[in-house]
């Protein structure tokens, strides 16, 4: 899950974006990884707590598209079905994307599901 708020800092709007990934998740690490940190493999550790499972908050500068993926160790990748996009990568698979625009309104298909 992504929650972003919008905040000053220093007289300077920010994003505050907060990602979680479920208590569910058996890794000893799980590890933010982006284009916000030149896709660094350990320089973003999320925290694990007893009640939200992994979580972590980073502030980002408003108005930009960031790509990003969830590393746990031994490299594996996980998925974000929250993210506000998705973006093919050369590695035949997918980056996620979240967008810090205030006014960002994510896309929802408006046909009713078929059952």
């Amino acid at each position: 899950m992504i929650n972003k708020t919008f905040v000053e800092i220093n007289g300077k709007q920010m994003a505050q974006v907060t990602f979680r990934v479920p208590d569910g998740l058996w890794a000893c690490a799980l590890y933010l990884v982006g284009d916000f940190n030149q896709w660094h493999n350990t320089s973003h550790p999320f925290e694990r707590t007893k009640r939200d499972g992994w979580t972590i908050t980073i502030y980002l500068e408003i108005g930009h598209a960031y790509q990003f993926r969830y590393r746990c160790e031994a490299d594996h990748w996980l998925n974000d079905t929250h993210a506000d996009a998705y973006v093919h990568n050369a590695y035949g698979s997918d980056n996620f994307v979240v967008v810090t625009d205030p006014n960002f309104q994510p896309h929802r298909d408006p046909r009713p599901k078929e059952n």
